[in-house]
């Protein structure tokens, strides 16, 4: 398949973009808001944030020794620590969360910063201490599912092994991030509510989880693991069926994360037809 870079280019972001109305498509989220909207992002007066790797909030202005939480620590409002630090680092981590958790269930412009303060049980004049506005929340949002990425590439790369067995720790670690609440508003929201700005902050990193899935494609045809005539399309399917569980998915249905990792890697190593 062939077509010039730019069309290569708007290709790779099109795997990511919202095109559907529907909240519980993995497309979610690509509607005109509404004036209520509105209202919920308008500027609150700027207080100092700690920095956020990646992406740049214009409230990241907080001091860099900010402690780290990780993505997956659990949602708590005022966990008793003794570092202010952590405890606005926490803080501001449970507001992402929940806001995430919002956006996927009722969708990106369904979703008002009334009902963020409503869920965490605080009121709204404080989501601005560590927030600005929906576009900022949806920006970090994006970057934590983003920095759960990463590693998956990492480890992916360091392996000493095949294309396919590549393939498979990447596949297994990219799921693992769908399953979450950030990699879910990855898929559901996606780029397409955040304004020009934060959209071109974002938009080098989603080039650089592409171009890595096609670098473990290209070792597997190279070394022998792996078959395909057409590398971007086999690239933008792997995609397109990871992306896919944020639509079924449910922690407490049948089948863990681990489980549907394993069974995709079969599928997209096996396929369907009988082998002889």
């Amino acid at each position: 398949m062939k077509g010039t870079a730019e069309e290569d280019r708007r290709g790779r972001l099109a795997v990511y973009r919202p095109v559907s109305n529907n909240v519980n498509s993995p497309s979610a989220g690509a509607i005109v808001p509404g004036a209520g909207d509105r209202t919920d992002d308008r500027m609150a007066p700027r207080i100092p944030q700690p920095d956020i790797p990646s992406v740049t909030s214009s409230r990241s202005t907080r001091p860099a020794a900010a402690a780290a939480v990780p993505a997956d620590e659990p949602s708590r409002w005022g966990r008793g620590v003794q570092n202010r630090e952590e405890q606005f680092a926490l803080k501001r981590l449970a507001i992402l969360r929940t806001a995430a958790q919002l956006f996927n269930e009722q969708g990106f412009y369904q979703t008002s910063l009334n009902d963020l303060a409503r869920r965490l049980h605080v009121t709204k004049p404080t989501l601005y201490y560590y927030v600005e506005n929906k576009n900022d929340i949806l920006l970090q949002c994006l970057n934590e599912a983003m920095q759960q990425i990463e590693p998956a590439i990492a480890e992916a790369e360091r392996i000493d092994g095949t294309g396919a067995d590549k393939l498979r720790m990447f596949v297994q670690r990219y799921v693992a991030m769908c399953a979450g609440d950030f990699g879910r508003c990855l898929v559901l929201s996606g780029l397409a509510p955040l304004d020009e700005a934060s959209r071109n902050q974002l938009k080098p990193s989603y080039e650089r989880i592409d171009r890595a899935l096609r670098r473990i494609i290209r070792k597997g045809v190279a070394d022998g693991s792996l078959v395909t005539t057409d590398q971007k399309m086999t690239t933008f399917s792997l995609f397109g069926a990871m992306h896919w569980i944020t639509s079924w998915y449910r922690p407490d249905g049948a089948l863990t994360h681990e489980q549907i990792a394993e069974r995709m890697v079969e599928l997209f190593l096996n396929g369907l037809l009988p082998r002889p």
